[in-house]
């Protein structure tokens, strides 16, 4: 696959990462304990975008299922179903899973039509993001993106920061904004709205090490002090939180 400028690509083996276990085995929860946080920032990109009146809701990479079961327990007449395509993903997901909740284990999306589609923390693990987008494109006339900004000065600076992106969390695409959007327009996606979250500053983590106390100091002042777009180029640590318009015909869609 041809990147977009801006994005860098690791030509490593992964198609087996999320099925053999290995994911599971490094991040055993599936990163379950965000759920409530991006759900949040979900609901507000909806909002911006004056998006209302779901029915019928598709969670494209699911993972633990976490986002959705959240939101099912808040919007009992809702439909959603969670698609992933690991073994352990589906088996965490099936846990405590609400009614109105169906979760499916499968290489490929799931046939029919949705009135809402989510993306949340996936694109990065994919060799191909732009296929894969034009799969899920098709399911829905709306899709939630949410992506992580791992390319900024600090990390052009220190090329080691997304070498442990790699290893840590198996990101092997990486993206300034300007970079996803290009991949998006390329999608012929309209772009509805978008904003930037932070989690190391929204929800930090336990610091011991002092340089990480004072790593988390910087982070926070550049994200009071400069506008988020300035913070997530020179600093990092931003995801971006995107509504589109796919270029789904909505009278096909059917909920």
């Amino acid at each position: 696959m041809q990147c977009a400028p801006g994005a860098i690509k690791y030509n490593i083996p992964m198609e087996n990462r999320y099925t053999d276990g290995t994911y599971f085995s490094q991040n055993p929860s599936w990163h379950e304990e965000d759920a409530p946080w991006k759900l949040a920032h979900i609901l507000r990109a909806l909002q911006e975008a004056h998006l209302t009146g779901f029915s019928n809701v598709l969670d494209a990479g699911c993972g633990s299922g976490g986002i959705i079961k959240h939101w099912a327990s808040k919007a009992p007449h809702i439909r959603f179903t969670g698609w992933d395509i690991s073994p352990q993903a589906h088996a965490l997901a099936l846990r405590n899973a609400p009614s109105n909740v169906r979760f499916i284990q499968s290489p490929n999306p799931p046939q029919g039509f949705f009135d809402l589609a989510l993306a949340v923390d996936v694109i990065e693990h994919l060799e191909e993001p732009a296929m894969w987008l034009t799969r899920v494109g098709a399911t829905a006339p709306y899709l939630v993106l949410h992506v992580p900004l791992d390319l900024s000065l600090r990390s052009r600076l220190n090329p080691q920061l997304l070498e442990d992106e790699k290893k840590a969390v198996g990101h092997i695409q990486f993206f300034t904004s300007s970079s996803l959007k290009k991949i998006l327009r390329a999608q012929n996606f309209q772009l509805l709205c978008a904003h930037y979250t932070n989690k190391y500053v929204e929800r930090p983590p336990k610091l011991t090490r002092f340089k990480s106390r004072v790593g988390m100091c910087i982070r926070q002042a550049a994200h009071h002090l400069l506008p988020h777009a300035w913070a997530a180029y020179l600093i990092g640590g931003y995801s971006l939180m995107l509504v589109v318009k796919t270029n789904l015909d909505t009278n096909r869609v059917k909920v």
